[in-house]
């Protein structure tokens, strides 16, 4: 299991930086390998990620959606992907962002013999292309209502996420263990091992693991946004 951490700082204001994450469809635009995030009522979403040209699909729990603070999220089942994103006003015109991600090394980069370093380097990358996008109008998001986690308060204790910067938000590690260690709402349909109905070559990340490794054998690569 590892976990990174980045900050960078955007030209924007906070509530058009927060709008922008915690619009979850917009993910696609600067995520590596994320292919499509709709949701699933009003505290999950559904992913389709390609893996090594692989098709792979999860459900996720948005756990936190604090207006103009923090977006955090973490799978449901299956391998771990965790991350939280804590958002400080730099003025009126200027964001930092601090995001760490946590990910399951073992089934998401199994051939990279880096995989922490590698992780890092993909999460640096994704932040700059999501600068580049708010910076010059090109995402654009829609508001957020209000209602469910994005209400929600998540309890973590402060912990600091770079050297001189500490904030109390939750780790993606906490996270992920609230959705775990709990009874949350059935899973979306598909996101389970039992999928017939999908494609060929297609395999979902979520739900029990009954087989084989549900990654396959590669691992993501940095690659071209879509």
């Amino acid at each position: 299991m590892s976990m990174v951490q980045q900050a960078i700082e955007v030209s924007a204001p906070v509530h058009t930086v927060y709008e922008q994450l915690a619009a979850f469809e917009n993910y696609p635009r600067f995520m590596t390998g994320v292919r499509q995030v709709t949701a699933v009522g009003a505290d999950q979403t559904h992913w389709i990620m390609d893996v090594d040209g692989k098709r792979r699909e999860f459900d996720a729990q948005i756990i936190e959606r604090s207006l103009d603070e923090r977006v955090s999220w973490s799978t449901m089942e299956g391998p771990l992907l965790a991350e939280t994103i804590t958002l400080r006003p730099m003025g009126d015109a200027k964001t930092q962002i601090v995001a760490q991600l946590e990910a399951d090394i073992a089934f998401l980069m199994p051939s990279d013999r880096h995989g922490q370093e590698s992780l890092n380097r993909r999460l640096k990358a994704d932040l700059t292309t999501f600068k580049g996008l708010v910076e010059s109008g090109v995402l654009g998001g829609r508001p957020i209502p209000h209602g469910g986690a994005s209400s929600k308060q998540v309890a973590g204790r402060s912990h600091t996420l770079l050297p001189g910067l500490s904030m109390e938000a939750p780790s993606p590690a906490t996270v992920a263990a609230r959705i775990r260690n709990r009874t949350g709402p059935a899973p979306h349909p598909g996101a389970g091992w039992d999928n017939g109905g999908a494609a060929a070559g297609s395999a979902p990340m979520g739900g029990r693991n009954t087989g084989s490794d549900m990654w396959g054998n590669g691992m993501i690569n940095e690659e071209e946004r879509g």
